[in-house]
């Protein structure tokens, strides 16, 4: 599993806790009581799988591919650079005995200069990638949340889990509790409504 699978999986993993923790936080002692003396009260769950959601989801392909693109624009920016400058001091070291000692520390200096540089320029597009990644799963999560608020409305479960096989966090999953191709059918065709869609 790549990096960025293990980040949409952790977000959303996070996100589904947090929102357990509300709810529990949230109800007083007189509703924890009544939903005891109540046996008769139903609990009404589903899970959506999210490696599901990341092979099938059209919004997160595509993101993917865009996040995957910019990251090679920049290998290949940085690797063109790194070729350019290694490509000088190959040609400074084939003038070989005639270079005197002030072109020689000369150089160096350029040449570590540049290479600092060029390091500093990779940090910057890293840093840049990361926090485009960041943003990218905050969408996700965010239209995910959106989708299942208007979705459960009709449907009017209790909890709605997410399950990975990363995270493992549901030690046992029924399949007939599995709202995965509904939640991705949905997410599809909102997501084509909005125009975005390819």
């Amino acid at each position: 599993m790549n990096m960025n699978q293990k980040i949409v999986n952790s977000i959303l993993f996070t996100a589904v806790a947090l929102l357990v923790f509300w709810h529990f936080k949230g109800s007083n002692a007189s509703n924890v009581a009544s939903t005891k003396a109540d046996s008769t009260t139903t609990l009404k769950v589903a899970y959506v799988d999210l490696d599901s959601i990341q092979s099938k989801y059209t919004y997160y392909k595509e993101k993917m591919e865009e996040f995957e693109k910019k990251k090679e624009n920049a290998d290949r920016d940085l690797n063109n650079a790194f070729q350019k400058i290694e490509g000088e001091r190959i040609a400074f070291a084939k003038k070989g005995a005639s270079i005197t000692q002030a072109e020689y520390e000369n150089f160096q200096r350029s040449y570590q200069a540049k290479m600092q540089n060029l390091e500093q320029q990779k940090m910057v597009l890293e840093n840049n990638i990361a926090g485009d990644g960041v943003k990218a799963m905050e969408d996700l999560k965010t239209k995910i949340n959106e989708f299942l608020k208007e979705y459960n409305k009709q449907k009017g479960y209790s909890y709605i889990f997410s399950y990975s096989a990363a995270l493992n966090v549901l030690f046992y999953k029924d399949t007939a509790y599995d709202i995965t191709n509904e939640v991705v059918a949905g997410l599809n065709e909102a997501y084509k409504k909005s125009g975005s869609g390819k």
